[in-house]
């Protein structure tokens, strides 16, 4: 995975920052690729995002189960 600041594109075809994806993920308490994209739409116009999506997915599930 790149390593994103909060302000960088993830999703540049919607525009979406990582602090965008890690809003929804916290505030909907998301556990799934699939939630993510329902909430967010990131990864759904090309994919190419997708791997990062995930990883940014993963970290804030692993940060939730050792908080």
């Amino acid at each position: 995975m790149n390593e994103f600041e909060d302000n960088d594109i993830v999703c540049r075809h919607l525009q979406l920052t990582k602090s965008e994806i890690v809003k929804s993920i916290r505030d909907k308490q998301l556990t799934t690729f699939e939630q993510v994209q329902d909430e967010t739409d990131a990864a759904t116009v090309c994919g190419s995002c997708a791997s990062d999506v995930e990883a940014i997915l993963e970290e804030e599930i692993r940060k939730r189960k050792d908080g």
